[in-house]
């Protein structure tokens, strides 16, 4: 039993953070000079590379959320994501440590806005500890295991996304500056 949802786990994470990518991958591609602009807000990189960084990250995220939907690429795709993730964990905590809160996380999704958080790099240290399971279980699984692992995922994911819109509403106090 306790292999059995191991495994199950393993394949959720992928399912959930593999999605997570293409989908921002795609907005990214959709939106690309919102996106250069919110690399630049960062103010992590030299000028020079904003425009070729944030022309590659899209392709990039979507390779790595393709590895990650692809049973045949293990533990790659899962180190990638980790990579990834924490990459963008450290790039909002370092804007928050400097009271850089304010500016767009550039998640990907442009209708859903999100000023930088804790809760942000939060949520992306939770994406990478999905993935960990990947890491460590590497055996041949049985389809009602893997099928069930494709459900939570899906499940997962839709649950990121909810939460995404919920995180992206304006707060009451916000709601009452807007309209003062």
């Amino acid at each position: 039993m306790g292999q059995e949802l191991l495994a199950a786990s393993t394949v959720a994470g992928r399912v959930c953070v593999g999605l997570v990518f293409v989908l921002a991958a795609a907005q990214k591609a959709q939106h690309w000079r919102i996106f250069s602009g919110v690399l630049a807000n960062y103010r992590l990189l030299p000028r020079a590379l904003v425009t070729p960084a944030a022309a590659l990250l899209p392709p990039a995220e979507m390779l790595v959320g393709v590895l990650l939907l692809s049973a045949q690429v293990r533990p790659f795709g899962a180190l990638a994501a980790i990579a990834l993730l924490s990459v963008f964990a450290a790039a909002m905590a370092i804007n928050l440590k400097r009271g850089r809160s304010e500016i767009d996380c550039g998640c990907g999704h442009s209708l859903l806005k999100q000023n930088l958080s804790w809760v942000l790099v939060s949520r992306n240290a939770g994406l990478a500890a999905l993935l960990i399971p990947s890491l460590v279980f590497t055996k041949a699984m049985p389809m009602p295991v893997i099928l069930t692992g494709i459900a939570a995922g899906l499940g997962l994911f839709l649950l990121y996304l909810l939460l995404n819109v919920f995180s992206a509403l304006p707060t009451v106090k916000e709601h009452r500056h807007r309209f003062a």
